[in-house]
């Protein structure tokens, strides 16, 4: 769910469809065995309540009928339904909030940039217990697992030159989650770190500096619908905290085809954290790349 202000003074209307809010939702599930990805998109004014945010009495947000909110203390419900091409794509899932806080940056105040008052405030929930059932092409699965809740608020505006990030997360089977991401220029090369948080096991979480990840491009992967050339495979290397890692796509084609053409889906990562081989999940999200125009 994202939430953007169109101006920050709204002057007085009766109208109940006055707002100075406009929401906009993503929905996408991939199917590894199947290798599929869909993705689905809808926008709505806050103004009329068919879309919206509030911590109390209990926290809830929404779009139409795409929700998460607060269903009994200590657990949210995540729920979304379409129609996709070959059938009802739908989600409802029920999340521990009791997962393992990550503040980005510092004490949750992540810089951006350079810049002056270019920062926002970011934190991640991870390790959510997770349960429920996904619908794909008519399909029912009952799941059970874990999952990763990002809240970004504040300012966010790329550094000078920079047309987009590539993003990563990852759960790692001995305990441990990383999260960084860095700006790219035109070309595609990283420019600067824009924030990055490595949790370890016993629960120390160490932010990431400038000059602490390595990040190199493996890969790449041609999309057949936009013709944007995306990376595909990375090598990320922390020389001081000795970590390495391989990340790849579990599928090849998870192009968000909405209203600004994006990459982002489910990865595999493998590698070596103090010289122990681990394996483990995450996500990558990569912008910027080629025209971002409408997908479909």
């Amino acid at each position: 769910f994202f939430r953007t202000a169109l101006t920050p003074d709204m002057p007085a209307r009766a109208s109940d469809l006055a707002t100075n809010q406009i929401y906009m939702a993503h929905f996408a599930v991939t199917d590894v065995a199947a290798n599929q990805h869909v993705s689905f998109e809808r926008y709505a004014r806050g103004g009329d309540k068919t879309a919206g945010a509030q911590g109390e009495p209990v926290y809830s947000v929404w779009l139409d009928a795409w929700r998460v909110e607060q269903v009994a203390p200590g657990e949210v419900q995540l729920v979304a339904s379409t129609q996709g091409e070959n059938g009802v794509v739908s989600i409802d899932l029920t999340l521990d909030e009791q997962g393992e806080l990550l503040l980005h940056g510092d004490k949750g105040l992540s810089q951006r940039g350079p810049e002056v008052g270019n920062a926002n405030y970011y934190y991640s929930l991870v390790r959510q217990q997770t349960s429920g059932q996904i619908v794909i092409d008519g399909r029912t699965h009952a799941v059970t697992g874990f999952s990763w809740m990002d809240h970004e608020f504040g300012a966010f505006a790329p550094s000078l030159g920079a047309v987009g990030w590539d993003w990563f997360a990852a759960t790692l089977d001995n305990g441990a989650v990383l999260m960084f991401g860095s700006f790219h220029d035109n070309q595609g090369d990283s420019r600067s770190l824009y924030g990055g948080t490595l949790g370890y096991p016993d629960g120390r979480h160490f932010a990431l500096g400038q000059d602490d990840v390595e990040l190199t491009t493996l890969d790449s992967w041609q999309s057949p619908t936009t013709a944007i050339r995306y990376p595909a495979r990375w090598q990320v290397r922390i020389p001081k905290y000795n970590l390495e890692l391989q990340i790849r796509p579990l599928v090849a084609d998870q192009e968000m085809r909405v209203s600004i053409v994006y990459y982002e889906g489910a990865t595999a990562v493998e590698g070596t954290l103090d010289g122990q081989p681990i394996q483990g999940r995450g996500y990558v999200e990569l912008t910027g790349y080629g025209e971002t125009g409408p997908g479909d």
